[in-house]
């Protein structure tokens, strides 16, 4: 196992050679990505743990958080505040609460990502929670200098037959624009062109956007017509269950990780995984190897401990550092949520009925490491 940035301090100074991961002397906003596990929901202001955030700026560089209101988190991505990009966030513990994407700007040369959270009844709610954010416009993977297919886009024009999204808050790794349509009250085709031809399977995540207690998840994803674009469908539900339009982000990726960053272990290579547990029932199985990726190459194990409460490794990551997202898959109003990440546990997920019960459903989740040494 190579060893994580936290313990690769050995820059080459006398060359002037900056190591992989480290920070430069350059000043200003640039193009790029972090991740934070928030998990001191009451705290006015503080910066989480060094091995549970991450920025694409530098080992040394800090995103901070601060809570504006109940349930309103500010996360400060260092450094990253160009316009553009997409955020995403997942609600971490084992309760009902929920989490979503407030917004996000530049804040001085830095990237604010503002959070939302809410009880199962829409009341805001402190909570703990993971939050990401990219702008980047070069979709890395295993291969070192390879374009992998990726795409984003954020959906602001909920009740609009189809729209395209603005320039700066979409990404396509082929260079096509993306557009949406919907298709129905809280339902909605996103199409994204060009990366199909390249898909091997793939992964996607959808945050809802606002500051409501909407919530959107994930139905299903492929090819469609013509056969090099990718769809993925996405409903939005109120916090009661009920069909509901809501803006949303989204993002799509195949065999590298939802940020756009280098998989390991390149230069600045991450450990990075996705996978859609398709079956709910089982005890235990592997997920399709068409939708689940990992790098370093490894597998994910899914497992069910009881009704909506299961478990993912995969087979090399160290869950003793990094962010995850989570999903729920299907038509209806279901949820989920990660309620923990750990090395001797692997990654829990619960997911719940719009009632707040425990209940099997599909899920998609990903996983991405800190910086390890090329």
């Amino acid at each position: 196992m190579r060893r994580l940035w936290t313990s690769l301090v050995i820059a080459v100074v006398a060359a002037g050679v900056v190591t992989p991961g480290s920070a430069s002397a350059d000043t200003g906003p640039v193009r790029g990505a972090g991740y934070v596990w928030a998990d001191n929901p009451t705290a006015a202001s503080y910066t989480p743990a060094p091995a549970y955030q991450m920025n694409s700026v530098g080992i040394t560089t800090r995103n901070t958080i601060t809570r504006l209101a109940t349930g309103r988190y500010s996360v400060r991505f260092t450094r990253l505040g160009v316009r553009g990009g997409v955020a995403h966030a997942t609600a971490y513990g084992a309760d009902t609460h929920q989490c979503k994407i407030e917004g996000w700007s530049p804040s001085g040369d830095d990237q604010n990502v503002v959070v939302r959270c809410h009880t199962l009844a829409g009341a805001p709610v402190d909570t703990r929670f993971t939050a990401s954010f990219t702008s980047n416009k070069y979709w890395n993977g295993w291969e070192y200098g390879r374009t992998y297919p990726g795409a984003y886009l954020y959906h602001g024009d909920p009740t609009s037959p189809n729209s395209t999204p603005s320039s700066y808050y979409q990404y396509n790794s082929m260079g096509g624009v993306n557009t949406v349509s919907r298709v129905g009250v809280g339902a909605y085709s996103a199409f994204l062109p060009a990366i199909g031809h390249a898909v091997t399977g793939g992964h996607a995540l959808v945050t809802a956007y606002g500051s409501a207690a909407e919530r959107c998840k994930v139905v299903n994803f492929g090819w469609t017509s013509p056969s090099t674009t990718i769809k993925v469908n996405v409903r939005c539900f109120t916090a009661a269950g009920t069909r509901a339009d809501s803006r949303f982000v989204l993002t799509f990726t195949d065999r590298t990780n939802t940020l756009g960053l280098d998989g390991c272990c390149n230069p600045n290579g991450h450990q990075s995984g996705y996978a859609l547990a398709n079956d709910p029932t089982a005890a235990s199985y592997s997920p399709s190897a068409s939708y689940q990726h990992e790098v370093p190459t490894g597998g994910a194990t899914a497992t069910r401990a009881g009704t909506g409460n299961y478990s993912l490794r995969f087979a090399h990551a160290d869950l003793g550092t990094g962010s995850v997202h989570v999903v729920a898959a299907g038509w209806t109003a279901e949820f989920c949520k990660v309620a923990h990440w750990n090395p001797s546990s692997g990654i829990n997920v619960r997911c719940f009925n719009a009632a707040g019960a425990p209940v099997d459903t599909p899920y998609d989740l990903d996983y991405t490491g800190p910086w390890l040494l090329g």
